[in-house]
């Protein structure tokens, strides 16, 4: 499988993109807008965010973000 990053994983999910951005704002914390910040690259989630997102999208924090490892 070839890695993706954040915003590209997350616009691959043309069906469940709306129900992942929920699902990460809410385990985050944070507002559903923020998520389609990362999603732009716009705005970068801190490091906590980061581990958060890799774990529920099951796919290792340094395939999802690796300009910030």
């Amino acid at each position: 499988m070839k890695k993706m990053v954040f915003s590209e994983y997350m616009n691959s999910l043309p069906n469940m993109k709306v129900g992942m951005i929920k699902k990460i704002s809410q385990e985050c914390l944070v507002s559903e807008m923020s998520v389609y910040r990362w999603i732009a690259g716009s705005v970068k989630p801190d490091a906590l965010k980061r581990k958060t997102i890799s774990r529920i999208l099951r796919i290792p924090e340094d395939d999802l973000f690796p300009e910030e490892s």
